[in-house]
């Protein structure tokens, strides 16, 4: 009797477990480092050496240097792809003013472009045209101008219309300009050049200071401290710290490492600054320039900047085809292996999900403990500082919640919410959390998901009222909060009676 139970039971589990990985092929107990899809799934696209920008609805955005900037969804298939003239290293940012989104990215067209929503080129003045290569990634101010460098050894500043701005734009350096320029809260831009410099210029375009102490190129894109310092690398082997009146910090900086810096620092909740280095480590230095700790765990040079999780955990690609997920101590928790080396610098996408892209011609989604980047108390979580990749430090706005317009629905019909029109003004809205507060318990398809379902459920008598609350949280930790009704009606079909006609005679 127990063993024919047994194997019933066990027949049952086997059917249950067969049924729910048919229909869930993705297991909710995927293990940290694990990959959840890879675009393209067939074939391949160009070496990916840009780093991935994240939309409001979680779109996922990077260059290839096939020529082509991609849109992908957050489950790994294609929005869209736009076509440039060149190879596109430079990472997209996105910029969202007047409720309208834009992606901008440079190319080795000597190009800017600006691309809408939908994949289409924005109207205006653009593609705008610098007299070099565009493999410098766009910065954007809180006023909506565009800056970025070119190898004409300029930097310029560009009107969301394609126009240039005036003043004393476009700034000339004396050399090629590949590092990304940071905007800082007082409005002042920070950009490397090849010239061996670092310059910080003035919303006019005018030079404010210079700071001549690298003795090699800067490739790197400087990160902004919450006091102000800006960091950057230099092949020289170097971390300079600099103040914000352009005289070097205090304390053991430089902080030298051996080999060139090309990674672009991180900061953390701490003030702790996290850099990838050409001798094959990353290092964890304090903000006196002291070390903390190094990473060694690879014997290839680390080009990739880290980006922090909120469980403090940090992720950094390297040219051992790896991208490797750090311990706050210094330790390796895991790594994950692509097809080529992994120069583009990760970021922290919608409910953790780590993407990143390789050599190989991939853009990779992989499982991580991390709910989003650090909170806002890190000056500087990743390259390009958020998920958008705007490259500015201005405090954090917290985010609108919009769970969408009240719905009157029939019984048995998909019902969809909808919380795309939830918006955050600066760094991006990561997770969305839904949640019924009333009514008729339905499951919904994914509680997690920007646009999820459910069945409405049967209604014998009156209408049946349904309340669901969204939660939204932005990458700076923020949340804000909207609730919708959906009234639920019986079917038309459920309000016809049975009439019986009986014939009556004369």
């Amino acid at each position: 009797m127990w063993g024919n139970r047994f194997g019933s039971n066990l027949i049952f589990t086997m059917v249950v477990l067969f049924l729910f990985s048919a229909f869930y092929p993705i297991p909710l107990w995927a293990a940290e480092g694990a990959k959840k899809w890879e675009f393209p799934a067939e074939g391949t696209v160009g070496e990916i050496h840009s780093s991935p920008a994240i939309g409001p609805d979680g779109t996922i955005y990077i260059g290839s240097d096939d020529g082509k900037v991609y849109a992908v969804q957050p489950d790994g298939t294609k929005k869209w792809e736009f076509e440039t003239g060149g190879i596109v290293s430079s990472s997209p940012a996105i910029g969202y003013f007047g409720g309208i989104l834009r992606i901008y990215v440079g190319s080795e067209d000597n190009k800017v472009y600006a691309i809408n929503a939908d994949g289409t080129a924005a109207t205006g003045e653009w593609p705008f045209v610098t007299g070099g290569k565009v493999t410098s990634s766009p910065a954007i101010s809180n006023s909506g101008i565009i800056y970025v460098g070119s190898e004409d050894n300029k930097v310029y500043a560009l009107k969301i219309d394609g126009t240039a701005e005036g003043g004393a734009w476009p700034f000339v350096t004396g050399g090629k300009v590949t590092s990304s320029p940071a905007v800082a809260a007082d409005g002042t831009i920070y950009v490397g050049s090849h010239d061996n410099k670092l310059y910080a210029i003035k919303s006019t375009g005018k030079e404010k200071w210079n700071y001549p102490g690298a003795t090699a190129i800067i490739s790197s894109s400087p990160a902004i401290g919450s006091d102000g310092t800006i960091y950057v690398g230099s092949e020289d082997g170097k971390v300079y710290a600099i103040n914000a009146d352009g005289t070097a910090a205090t304390g053991e900086w430089p902080f030298v490492t051996g080999g060139p810096v090309i990674s672009s620092p991180a900061i953390g909740t701490d003030g702790t600054i996290f850099v990838g280095s050409g001798n094959a480590k990353l290092y964890a230095i304090k903000s006196d320039g002291t070390q903390n700790w190094d990473f060694s765990g690879t014997s290839s040079p680390m080009s990739s900047s880290p980006a922090i999780g909120s469980d403090t955990t940090i992720y950094v690609g390297s040219d051992d085809w790896k991208l490797y997920a750090i311990k706050s101590d210094g330790t390796k928790k895991w790594e994950f292996i692509t097809g080529g080396k992994v120069y583009s610098s990760p970021t922290i996408g919608f409910g953790g999900d780590i993407y990143v892209g390789s050599e190989d011609g991939k853009l990779y989604a992989i499982e991580s403990s991390s709910a989003r980047l650090v909170d806002k108390e890190a000056a500087w979580p990743k390259f390009q500082h958020d998920v958008r990749n705007t490259a500015r430090n201005n405090t954090n706005v917290g985010p609108t919640a919009d769970a969408g317009s009240d719905q009157t629905v029939k019984s048995g019909n998909a019902v969809a919410l909808n919380g795309s029109n939830s918006a955050d003004p600066d760094y991006g809205i990561p997770l969305y959390a839904w949640t019924q507060t009333k009514g008729t318990s339905v499951t919904l398809s994914d509680s997690t998901a920007v646009k999820p379902t459910f069945t409405a459920p049967g209604v014998d008598g009156d209408n049946k009222t349904l309340i669901f609350k969204l939660e939204v949280t932005d990458n700076g930790g923020e949340t804000d909060t909207d609730t919708i009704t959906i009234t639920v009606e019986k079917k038309d079909d459920d309000d016809k009676g049975c009439f019986i006609s009986t014939a009556r005679g004369e």
